[in-house]
């Protein structure tokens, strides 16, 4: 049996265009971790790479507050349960689940990364689909003025 053929797929909805800084843009694509990811998982990097092609990109200093950038924490509230819950957006070196610290490499990342406050991103939870509503930019590096994270 194809291992690639045993593992399950992956589902990604995007109801909004992804906006991202160009240097966020940049660091992404420059990542080693982009072509390791593409051996790995070539549908996750795939996603990704296409999401980011087609972003509009903005220069750091003038992204608004209200979008989701790398190292942006977010409080997403799950439409179905009404459940809350804080993220932070990382690049895979710094990512920590426990801590949730979530790597925009994987499907919550991709699903987050350039949405806006009361944007609807979804992603595959235990049980189907999760629908989560992005309520607050608790964080946001560009908006503190932390144009190095």
């Amino acid at each position: 049996m194809d291992s690639a053929a045993a593992l399950p797929k992956v589902v990604y909805i995007m109801e909004n265009e992804m906006v991202l800084t160009s240097n966020d843009y940049e660091r992404i694509m420059r990542s080693a971790e982009v072509g390791s990811l593409n051996s790995r998982n070539p549908e996750i990097a795939g996603r990704l790479l296409r999401e980011l092609r087609v972003a509009t990109r903005i220069p750091q200093d003038r992204i608004a507050r209200t979008i989701v950038t790398m190292n942006s924490t977010v409080l997403l509230t799950e439409l179905a349960s009404g459940r809350k819950t804080e993220l932070t957006i990382t690049y895979p070196s710094d990512a920590d689940h426990p801590k949730q610290k979530i790597s925009v490499f994987t499907p919550i990342g991709i699903a987050l990364l350039g949405r806006r406050e009361g944007d609807i991103a979804s992603w595959r939870i235990p049980g189907g689909v999760g629908r989560f509503r992005v309520e607050k930019i608790v964080y946001q590096p560009e908006a503190a003025g932390d144009y190095e994270r």
